[in-house]
């Protein structure tokens, strides 16, 4: 065998140990496409950009696939940098020799021998630019090849190529340069991010458009050469300038993507969120608190009520303005919230039998065992039924009610459904939950509401595409159907929108809370730091953002049919039941399950003042007036309906229980507990008396009632005094006016006015 052919027989040999060596070698120092740390997306339902965060670092990384990306730009980047990239292993053995020999013939770097997986290797473990930097280069790329297909070093060089500044990946510099994603790239702009890697501080369109428009040209005019592009499709992007709309902060829906990141790790955050309709209600918010005054905030949320999907997020005013507490996030706020609650004391209610949609309330002055609330406006409606009590957001029947069903149970109830009230540390439920006197949020108190949307079950609010449908019973179908009914037919709500307005104390929060057939919006406007707003509360200020709102959801359609669990019935007042021949007042009221209660006569911390609508006593015959049971004279066991004795001074003359209850029969005597009267009548006080006493000095005055019947409620100024006598002492007035009411055991009444000053 001659010596040139026993050379040519090693080369077998020598293949075979270099292969060994590299398969050592990749075992001793193996590779990966691990990716850097990625930028955090969140996207609304469309897949558009709600807002991205950068790195640690600040390097805006942005991931994508090779189906996000256009194929202009595809087809761009492998003619330009590597056209043989889907043949070779990895290396391309001629563009080296030739790139090799144009360095050391001419002394300076004429072209490159990098194919694109070399610079994957160089981006993935980065070398210093020598001889033996460059040979471990050549076998990463080998390794890279040897481990991965095209299909991943492709997609990991699109993810983190260098792009200029603090762009990394394709995505990143289509967003940050063209303001739009890379699925939208024209072909003059996939041209341009084509040759950006090759150097990016060098080519920046932002800051050397004439160069990136140089290189740019020279690339589009290859791709017509090498047949890759039609002549016109040059003629078309030769006319596009190098224009750059610099755009690292996307800010629709701020709030919501800083929650959102916070909570998960995830690159890509998908939402449900409405694009359009968020953007319409961020501008919305935006202006609006501008027509209230400085430093005022608002928030608001659109949820649908099937599946919870949260359509649309705006935690504040404007998210640009720091005067209005621009970072804080309302939705998430506790705050008090007022009347809001209401509509769940009263389906609460109706679930456990204790009234229907037309009970007899009472809106007068009542003390619930020290406590005593008053009205929104101060004033007092009298005998009102629940209808009128939920759509007029009266505060005394909501407390009422509230004292039968017990705080604690409402308080539990809604705890068990997922609605955190916050009490004070140590608190118990109380009263004052009625009012707003609890800790609650924009986003417990919408997903309570689509309760009233979705057959009584709340539905949790979804934020993200993997967050789980659940929802947690809150009150029945029938009860559910009938508040959002009564809130419907309310002629201050929007039409189409079961709304209930809410005002903290002070003027604090101005809400609105409302629910369509298909959705629940909830509105908050105020000051985050708590300051008051004078003049502004739910219904002026709170409702007509809303209605703006729901107008946007074009959302008109018709409510329900009532459930079969509801019925309709005429029911009579005061007594509360079915229409009976004494009936008084006739009322169509919707009743669930067939369950009609009666009347309340008794407030359940304070004795009672009358128990029961029918009132028993024994009438003489001849005179008509009532006898002892122990008298002699011919008489008969007579009956007569009475309303609520608190009632009484908002009763018709006739309705009032001194006209109904005749007076003793002077010929009977009067024993016991049971003392001779004609209508009760306050003395030692006289109609608009004024008393003028010594700053310092103690002064007393007493009055007694004259007739009547035992036990005698005092009221004054609406309060309940303790003292049930005959004779009472009044004493410690203060400068004012008081009113001081007498109602005795039979409900005649007396009142007077009068007036206190004392000396300064």
């Amino acid at each position: 065998m001659s010596k040139y052919c026993r050379r040519w027989a090693y080369l077998p040999m020598t293949g075979i140990l270099l292969f060994g060596a590299f398969l050592l070698y990749d075992w001793a120092v193996p590779v990966d496409l691990e990716s850097r740390t990625l930028s955090q997306t969140v996207l609304a339902e469309d897949g558009s950009i709600l807002r991205h965060f950068a790195d640690e670092n600040g390097v805006w990384r942005f991931p994508v696939t090779l189906d996000d990306v256009s194929p202009n730009y595809l087809t761009a980047l492998i003619t330009y940098e590597d056209q043989y990239f889907y043949d070779h292993p990895g290396v391309n053995v001629l563009a080296l020799m030739r790139a090799t020999w144009q360095w050391l013939s001419s002394g300076e770097i004429v072209s490159g021998g990098s194919t694109l997986t070399m610079q994957v290797a160089r981006i993935r473990y980065p070398e210093p630019r020598t001889i033996w930097g460059k040979l471990k280069e050549i076998v990463r790329a080998l390794q890279l090849e040897w481990h991965f297909s095209k299909k991943d070093i492709l997609t990991y060089y699109l993810n983190h190529a260098p792009f200029g500044g603090t762009y990394e990946g394709i995505q990143a510099a289509s967003l940050g340069y063209f303001g739009h994603s890379v699925k939208q790239l024209t072909d003059a702009q996939a041209a341009l991010l084509a040759i950006l890697p090759q150097a990016p501080s060098y080519y920046r369109p932002d800051r050397h458009p004439a160069r990136a428009r140089q290189a740019r040209d020279k690339l589009m005019r290859r791709l017509v050469a090498q047949h890759v592009w039609s002549p016109e499709q040059l003629n078309d992007a030769l006319i596009e300038d190098i224009t750059v709309a610099l755009k690292e902060g996307y800010q629709s829906a701020p709030l919501l993507a800083r929650r959102l990141v916070t909570e998960s790790q995830a690159p890509q955050i998908h939402t449900f969120i409405h694009p359009q309709w968020q953007s319409q209600t961020s501008e919305l918010l935006r202006h609006y608190v501008h027509g209230i005054g400085e430093n005022v905030s608002a928030a608001a949320l659109v949820v649908e009520n099937q599946t919870g999907k949260v359509k649309v997020y705006a935690g504040s005013a404007d998210f640009n303005d720091n005067s209005r507490f621009a970072y804080v996030d309302m939705v998430s706020a506790i705050r008090s919230p007022g009347s809001t609650l209401k509509p769940f004391i009263y389906g609460m209610a109706l679930d456990e039998g204790m009234i229907h949609s037309e009970s007899l309330l009472m809106d007068v002055p009542l003390n619930f065992g020290g406590y005593q609330p008053d009205n929104f406006n101060s004033g007092f409606s009298g005998p009102v039924s629940v209808t009128h009590a939920l759509q007029k957001s009266l505060n005394i029947p909501a407390v009422q009610v509230l004292e039968q069903l017990k705080p604690v149970y409402f308080f539990l109830k809604m705890q068990k459904a997922g609605i955190h009230l916050k009490l004070p540390v140590g608190a118990i439920p109380n009263l004052a939950i009625a009012l707003g006197g609890v800790g609650s949020d924009l986003e417990d108190l919408v997903y309570a509401y689509t309760s009233l949307g979705n057959k009584g079950q709340a539905q949790h609010l979804r934020f993200r595409s993997a967050d789980k449908q659940t929802q947690q019973p809150l009150l029945s179908e029938g009860a559910a159907w009938v508040i959002r009914k009564i809130l419907l037919e309310n002629p201050k709500s929007v039409a189409g929108l079961a709304v209930k307005t809410g005002t903290s104390y002070g003027f604090r929060d101005a809400w609105a809370i409302g629910v369509s057939q298909h959705y629940t919006i909830g509105v908050w406007i105020g000051r985050p730091d708590g300051v008051p707003m004078p003049g502004h509360y739910g219904q002026v200020t709170a409702v007509p953002l809303i209605k703006n709102i729901y107008q946007r959801l074009n959302d008109q359609r018709p409510a329900p049919l009532a459930p079969d669990s509801v019925s309709q019935v005429d029911i009579c007042w005061p007594q509360g039941d079915r229409v009976t021949t004494d009936c008084e007042e006739r009322h169509r009221a919707y009743v669930v399950d067939g369950t009609i209660p009666k009347t309340w006569y008794n407030i359940a911390e304070q004795q009672q003042l009358f128990n029961q609508s029918e009132f028993y006593f024994w009438q003489a015959s001849d005179t008509q007036l009532r006898v002892n049971i122990g008298c002699h004279i011919k008489a008969q066991r007579h009956k007569v309906t009475v309303w609520p004795a608190p009632l009484d001074p908002w009763l018709k003359p006739e309705q009032r229980r001194a006209a109904r209850i005749p007076g003793w029969d002077p010929r009977c005597p009067v024993t016991g507990a049971i003392v001779r009267q004609s209508a009760v009548h306050i003395h030692g006080l006289a109609n608009q008396d004024a008393f003028r006493f010594p700053k310092q000095q103690s002064q007393e005055i007493t009055v007694s009632a004259e007739g009547g019947e035992a036990p005698f409620y005092w009221l004054l100024n609406g309060v309940l005094l303790s003292n049930q006598n005959r004779k009472i002492i009044l004493k410690d007035l203060k400068s004012g006016r008081y009113q001081l009411t007498l109602i005795d055991q039979a409900g005649s009444r007396d009142q007077v006015s009068f007036a206190v000053r004392r000396d300064e």
